[in-house]
């Protein structure tokens, strides 16, 4: 059994290669028990990957990637920057393809150096949280630099609804444990118990490379001598190792390199693609406990996304009205009165037999409130002389037409309304 925590995607961009459906689809196929989405600095591909993973039915863990740079203005009591040591790559191994890279990818970009950290939320508190710690990194800085502030990561930390893996090579644990400097590398990981306390793991890699066993041991002692657990992860790209050309392709294009330049600075390994975890298992014999461990943190991270939908807020009734849906009938009816006038006044039967069914769908989803939401948005906007007309699949509805948010006829049409909303979807009416 396997679960992968440490996995990008193609919205890392320019760095992951495969697209969510395909790393679902590939790890469904390996027989995991879950897999997570950590693209760097946000959840930009986890509405797809969610969706892939319920289409298979495959648990889903919801994470990112930062940098807290050591370039920051914001005091912290967590850390010393010391920029002179991260802004040289640790080592220069030789790769088996005969080229000089640095551990794990490519050499610096020319981007302040930053250390890594992978978080992965608990739920759709954790999820929130996370996304609020990113959104204050990305209006601190400026684009495709976010800048992360230690005050901002311990505040978001207090609530314990996140934890956070060490990271890839760029993270201040592995990379010290890359140098075999065992001090340095309690020191980071002290500090980062001091900010998430339990929530705190050591992650580990192995990809056949010279360094990764004297890495991997530092961060066992590491693991010992702090009661830090640690966990397997294999920081996922692409989904197999034939993808691995393409990911080196973008890692030129993100160096504004040709591919004849960006060959001396391929990466030394093509392992980083969805292992079987039969294969995960015998890597690391040598460290028990860190791929099962995975497992039973990825299911217990583990959740629906559809959870984090947002709540709206209730609308304010006029008048008489005690309910939304009663509010949101008499708007209807009273529209109705007009497009859809009777043979002796009232509604035509037919209509109003359309109307009530649409109703009826709307009162079972709970969505009144997100009709009159958008009708008093339409209603202000006309009120300014803005010209306001819905497109899309909410033409198709009738309550749409009758209470003025949209001059498209549904029923002269023939439209179904279940093109834009029904029981069997179960989701929010899109009105754009």
């Amino acid at each position: 059994m396997y679960a992968e925590l440490h996995c990008h995607t193609n919205f890392s961009f320019l760095d992951g290669a495969s697209h969510p459906e395909v790393l679902v689809e590939r790890a469904v196929e390996l027989g995991y028990e879950a897999l997570a989405v950590t693209d760097h600095h946000g959840f930009y591909g986890a509405v797809r990957f969610s969706q892939a993973m319920e289409a298979f039915g495959l648990p889903a863990i919801y994470g990112t990637e930062i940098g807290l740079g050591t370039y920051e203005e914001v005091d912290t009591p967590f850390r010393k920057a010391e920029s002179a040591d991260l802004d040289r790559p640790e080592i220069e191994p030789t790769s088996r393809r005969g080229r000089s890279t640095t551990m794990h990818g490519t050499k610096p970009t020319g981007k302040d150096p930053s250390d890594h950290l992978v978080l992965l939320g608990r739920g759709p508190e954790g999820y929130s949280s996370i996304s609020q710690l990113v959104s204050k990194a990305q209006l601190r800085g400026k684009k495709d630099r976010p800048v992360y502030s230690w005050h901002d990561l311990d505040q978001a930390a207090q609530g314990g609804n996140f934890v956070a893996l060490t990271g890839c090579w760029q993270g201040a644990v592995p990379r010290a444990a890359q140098r075999g400097d065992l001090p340095a590398a309690l020191e980071a990981a002290a500090k980062l118990r001091n900010v998430f306390g339990e929530n705190l793991f050591i992650e580990m890699w192995h990809h056949r490379m010279p360094e990764d066993d004297l890495r991997n041991d530092v961060l066992a002692e590491v693991s010992a001598r702090l009661s830090i657990p640690t966990v397997a992860t294999n920081n996922v790209h692409y989904d197999e190792p034939g993808e691995a050309d393409l990911s080196e392709a973008l890692a030129a294009i993100a160096g504004r390199r040709t591919l004849d330049l960006q060959d001396g600075f391929r990466p030394a390994t093509d392992e980083r693609y969805l292992k079987d975890p039969a294969e995960m298992q015998r890597r690391f014999l040598r460290y028990p406990g860190a791929v099962p461990r995975a497992v039973e943190l990825g299911k217990e991270l583990a959740f629906d996304l559809n959870l984090v939908a947002p709540q709206l807020p209730d609308f304010p009734m006029p008048g008489h009205f005690q309910s939304e849906m009663e509010f949101l009938r008499h708007l209807t009816y009273e529209g109705a009165m007009k497009a859809y006038p009777g043979v002796g006044g009232g509604i035509d039967p037919a209509v109003l037999t359309r109307l009530d069914y649409e109703l009826d769908v709307i009162e079972r989803l709970g969505f009144p409130g997100y009709f009159l939401i958008v009708w008093d948005l339409v209603q202000f906007a006309r009120s300014r002389d803005i010209y306001c007309q819905i497109r899309g699949s909410g033409g198709d509805s009738a309550v749409c037409r009758c209470i003025g948010l949209t001059q498209v006829d549904p029923i002269r049409l023939g439209l179904p309304f279940e093109r834009f909303l029904s029981e069997e979807r179960g989701r929010a009416p899109d009105i754009d």
